[in-house]
């Protein structure tokens, strides 16, 4: 089975890794229909054209994963002009990102920080589907590069809607490529932390072993996607709802 040959690409000026959860195969045959559910990279230098496009693709909702010291750094601009409303939903607060641990102890690795989030970070994930279960309109949930909170969460709904862990992989694999064009910047950025350019190099990448370790710990630890739901607060009414957002009956 192959990914469909769909453009899932959001052109938003200025955002990077933005992209819709539409399209992907399921294991009943049918295709994920998410077009509105949207996942990203920070806004924060979203121009009024960005502003514009994101309104125009339906986007009415808007989860940051960010802490408030990366809100306080990068602020989103105000989207209530554009009827979006933005709702902060940190996954962490006291730093635990990847370019924070690989400072202060050494980068354990994409898989072992991933474990953290679904754990620590469950609160912002239940506002999140929260938000996709109860809201009419698109939603787009983002993070600092769109990768590692987010990706997460792209996964969670997509294994929600029975889609293979090869497309899974895929899409968040396709964030590599995506970050390229802020690939040099950030590595600088991780410079001036004393992160050493190859292990940057490294955190910014989206190597599928770590998407297919991730979804093993899932398995494992509470025994699916919908599983987790349950544990992180949702009724079966609401994780339903989430499922037919990704993939209509």
């Amino acid at each position: 089975m192959t990914t469909p040959a769909i453009d899932r690409d959001i052109a938003l000026e200025t955002a990077y890794n933005v992209r819709h959860l539409g399209g992907y195969p399921t294991a009943t045959g049918r295709h994920t229909t998410a077009t509105d559910l949207v996942r990203g990279a920070t806004l924060h230098k979203l121009t009024e054209r960005g502003c514009e496009a994101l309104r125009a693709h339906g986007v009415r909702t808007v989860v940051d994963f960010r802490s408030v010291v990366e809100h306080e750094a990068s602020p989103t601009p105000d989207l209530s002009a554009y009827a979006i409303t933005v709702i902060d939903a940190p996954v962490f607060q006291a730093d635990t990102s990847p370019g924070a641990l690989a400072k202060k102890e050494g980068y354990p690795g994409h898989a072992v920080v991933y474990e953290s989030f679904l754990v620590d970070g469950g609160a912002a994930y239940r506002t999140l589907f929260e938000a996709i279960a109860r809201d009419d309109g698109g939603v787009l949930f983002h993070c600092a590069v769109g990768k590692d909170r987010t990706g997460l969460a792209a996964a969670i709904l997509l294994e929600l809607a029975g889609v293979p862990d090869e497309h899974i992989i895929a899409d968040y694999v396709r964030s590599t490529a995506m970050l390229e064009p802020i690939l040099d910047d950030r590595v600088a950025k991780f410079a001036e932390r004393g992160i050493d350019e190859a292990t940057a190099r490294m955190m910014m990448a989206a190597p599928a072993e770590e998407m297919e370790a991730t979804l093993a710990f899932v398995r494992e630890r509470w025994g699916s996607a919908a599983d987790y739901c349950a544990a992180i607060g949702l009724d079966e009414p609401t994780t339903a709802a989430v499922r037919a957002r990704v993939v209509s009956a």
